[in-house]
């Protein structure tokens, strides 16, 4: 699915790097609050950035920043 990032907040866990993000889903509108390591991030992400969201069963695993191929 296709969301936007309305927050991002950065934080340390046992010396593993995590965020919090909010997304904001594009066709539902819906929000989703999740939480994620480093390594499941792919791209340096911002609010208001459009990301790709990976889900298994519900549950966010990787959120992927798109990268607009217009210069």
């Amino acid at each position: 699915m296709r969301a936007t990032i309305i927050d991002i907040k950065a934080y340390e866990l046992h010396g593993t790097q995590y965020f919090q993000l909010i997304l904001k889903d594009d066709k539902t509108q819906r929000l989703i609050d999740t939480r994620l390591s480093s390594d499941m991030i792919n791209g340096d992400l911002q609010a208001g950035d459009a990301v790709e969201v990976h889900a298994l069963l519900g549950i966010v695993d990787r959120v992927t920043k798109i990268v607009s191929d217009v210069d």
